[in-house]
C-alpha cells in the first residue's frame, strides 16, 4: 500500500533513460540507441513514451530560444511489473536542413514517460551534430587555393548559417572575405558563394549560386578548378552578380532573408541550411520576446558566436 502512494509522488516509480550508440552524428545520418524503461517498486501501467528533438539558440544578448524539431512516439499503453527493465530500439533520421553544433546552438533529446497516475519521468540527453563530408570536402578546395578560415567562421545569427574565409594568395588584394551558405543535398551541394570587395562608402558584394555533385566533391583538384573559375568569372563580370546590404529598416525586419539577385536566390534561400527549419524558430522567438530585443540580437549575433574555427577539429564522418 504505502509502495503505491510513494509511487504516485513519483518515490519507488519506472524511469526511463535514453541512451544512444554516440555523443555526436553528421547531418542526414541516423542516429541510433535505446529507451531503457527501469520498473519501480510496483507495477505500473505506462500511457506512452515520447521522445522529442529540440534546438537550443543562445542569442547575444544570453538570452535562450528553443525550437522542436521533431516529436517522436516511441511507445504506448503497456505495463511495467515492480523491477522489470524494458528495452525498445530508438532511431531518428537526422534532416540535412539543420544549423551545425556550434558555441550558441546545441540540440538535445528530451524523453517523456508518461505514468498513469503517477509522476511522469523526463529524460535530457545532449547531441552534437557535426557537418556531412561534402562540407568539409567543398572547404578543402578553398584550402587549396589559398583561403583561411576567419574566427567568426560558422557564425549562426537566429536564420541562417555562414562560413567565412580570407585570401592569402588567389585573390590576394582583390577580395576582402570570401563567405558561403550551403544547403546539402543527396546529390551534392548548393553553395551562395559571397564575395566582399574593396569599395569607397558603401560595402560592395557580389553573390553567385553554384551547385557541386558529390563526383565533383570527391576530387580535391576538381572542386579546387570550379571554384576558381567560378570566382573569376565573378570578378571578371561583377555587375552581373552585384549586391548590397540590405537597409537598417530590412535587417530588423520580421524574417530576416536573402535579396539582392532576386528569384534566382529563393529556391536557395528556401533550401539553406536551417532556413526550413529557423523560419519557425524566428516565429516562436517574436512570440516569446519584444520585437525589438530580438531585432537587435540578430543583428549582432554574428559578431561573436564561434570561439574557434569550425574546421580545424578534424571531425570524422
Amino acid at each position: 500500500m504505502f509502495k503505491k502512494m510513494f509511487a504516485k509522488m513519483g518515490v519507488g516509480a519506472a524511469k526511463v533513460d535514453l541512451r544512444l550508440n554516440e555523443t555526436a552524428y553528421t547531418l542526414g545520418h541516423v542516429i541510433e540507441g535505446a529507451i531503457v524503461i527501469q520498473g519501480g517498486n510496483v507495477q505500473q501501467h505506462i500511457n506512452l513514451i515520447d521522445v522529442e528533438f529540440w534546438l537550443e539558440v543562445q542569442m547575444k544578448s544570453g538570452q535562450m530560444h528553443t525550437h522542436r524539431v521533431e516529436s517522436l512516439r516511441a511507445a504506448s499503453s503497456f505495463t511495467i511489473n515492480e523491477g522489470e527493465k524494458k528495452e525498445i530500439p530508438f532511431t531518428y533520421h537526422l534532416p540535412l536542413d539543420l544549423p551545425i553544433s556550434a558555441s550558441n546552438v546545441s540540440y538535445f533529446f528530451k524523453t517523456h514517460l508518461d505514468i498513469e497516475g503517477g509522476v511522469d519521468s523526463t529524460d535530457r540527453d545532449p547531441v552534437r551534430i557535426k557537418a556531412p563530408k561534402s562540407l568539409y570536402q567543398l572547404v578543402e578546395g578553398f584550402e587549396a587555393l589559398g583561403f583561411r578560415e576567419k574566427h567568426h567562421s560558422g557564425k549562426f545569427n537566429g536564420y541562417k548559417q555562414e562560413f567565412a574565409f580570407f585570401p592569402t594568395d588567389f585573390l590576394k588584394g582583390y577580395v576582402n572575405e570570401v563567405e558561403f551558405e550551403v544547403a546539402i543535398e543527396r546529390e551534392g551541394i548548393r553553395v551562395l558563394l559571397e564575395l566582399d570587395l574593396p569599395s569607397f562608402g558603401r560595402e560592395r558584394e557580389i553573390k553567385n549560386e553554384l551547385f557541386y555533385t558529390n563526383d565533383e566533391l570527391s576530387h580535391p583538384s576538381t572542386i579546387a578548378r570550379l571554384l576558381e573559375e567560378a570566382m573569376e568569372e565573378m570578378m571578371e563580370n561583377p555587375r552581373d552578380y552585384e549586391y548590397y546590404k540590405p537597409s537598417h529598416y530590412d535587417q530588423h525586419s520580421h524574417h530576416p532573408r536573402m535579396s539582392g539577385l532576386g528569384g534566382a536566390m529563393g529556391g536557395f534561400a528556401a533550401g539553406m541550411l536551417g532556413g526550413l527549419l529557423i523560419e519557425n524558430l524566428i516565429d516562436d522567438m517574436f512570440e516569446d520576446s519584444a520585437l525589438g530585443e530580438i531585432g537587435e540580437d540578430i543583428e549582432e549575433a554574428g559578431e561573436d558566436l564561434l570561439d574557434g574555427d569550425f574546421f580545424d577539429g578534424g571531425d570524422d564522418w
